[in-house]
């Protein structure tokens, strides 16, 4: 059985659910529920919390709201596409996401969520890896000597399954990069969260927390306990690999995120005690 205790968890609040509110309200509502570690949107789409576009000035304000509000940033949710096929546009994002890097590090953050791109899931060619490789190599160095971490989140495309998200993985040399694993990702798109979990284990070093289930003949998110996914056993294969990181509590739909949060931070709670 996992050796582990909710004392030993470090749990976390994901930026995405609260992104219709100003940072300090979501630090406020994020504390009131004891998480005292955060996600700070960095987003094009979302300009109450931070653009890709800010400047230092903007990232020490949010920085003196943690402060004072009594949380602490701990990743950054960001956004790039390592897909581009023009030279100067990939180029553009590698300076991106360097620069999600030194925002990090402004913040006292440990992680920086980012993507693969928008590239389709089928038929992809090996100068499309080749080109992911190059990226994340050239960002991970860079992290790497600011000692920050990325992670790659699950989200369909390019790393709709394990199989394909290990792929990137093993041409990714520098030891900065891992997987933010989203279970709930992996099942929207049809994929045993299990199963994908185990393709992708040695690289996981954040991960977020939310449920599925079957509405109107689809598929919606829904909080953490509330869906159909399985949870026990992925609990326990994440545990038993003596994995370290966050556990982002991520509930998505902004009318009630307080009480979705909240749920599934208990139920999440709960669950890992079951399980150790």
């Amino acid at each position: 059985m996992s050796n582990t205790n909710n004392n030993q968890v470090k749990f976390a609040c994901a930026a995405w659910g609260y992104r219709e509110l100003e940072i300090p309200q979501y630090f406020r509502l994020a504390a009131n529920l004891g998480i005292e570690s955060v996600e700070v949107n960095v987003d094009p789409t979302t300009p109450k919390h931070l653009l890709d576009s800010c400047s230092d000035e903007e990232v020490d304000r949010v920085a003196s709201w943690a402060e004072e509000i009594g949380v602490r940033v701990v990743c950054i949710a960001a956004n790039n596409d390592f897909t581009l096929m023009d030279k100067s546009d990939l180029s553009e994002q590698i300076q991106k996401v360097q620069r999600f890097v030194d925002i990090a590090k402004r913040l006292k953050a440990e992680v920086v969520r980012i993507f693969t791109g928008d590239s389709v899931s089928e038929n992809i060619s090996s100068e499309v890896f080749n080109r992911l490789h190059y990226a994340f190599n050239l960002v991970g160095d860079y992290a790497q000597e600011h000692g920050i971490k990325l992670a790659i989140e699950n989200h369909g495309g390019l790393t709709v399954n394990g199989q394909q998200t290990a792929k990137i993985m093993e041409g990714i040399k520098s030891p900065a990069v891992g997987v933010n694993f989203d279970p709930a990702n992996f099942l929207k798109e049809g994929v045993d969260p299990l199963m994908a979990l185990r393709y992708i284990l040695p690289w996981v070093n954040y991960s977020h927390w939310k449920d599925v289930r079957w509405s109107n003949g689809g598929t919606e998110y829904c909080a953490f306990g509330e869906g159909e996914i399985v949870w026990k056993p992925i609990l326990k294969e994440l545990l038993d690999s003596g994995y370290q990181g966050y556990w982002t509590i991520e509930y998505e739909t902004v009318e009630d995120v307080q009480r979705g949060t909240g749920d599934s931070l208990v139920c999440l709670r709960r669950m890992l005690q079951e399980v150790s």
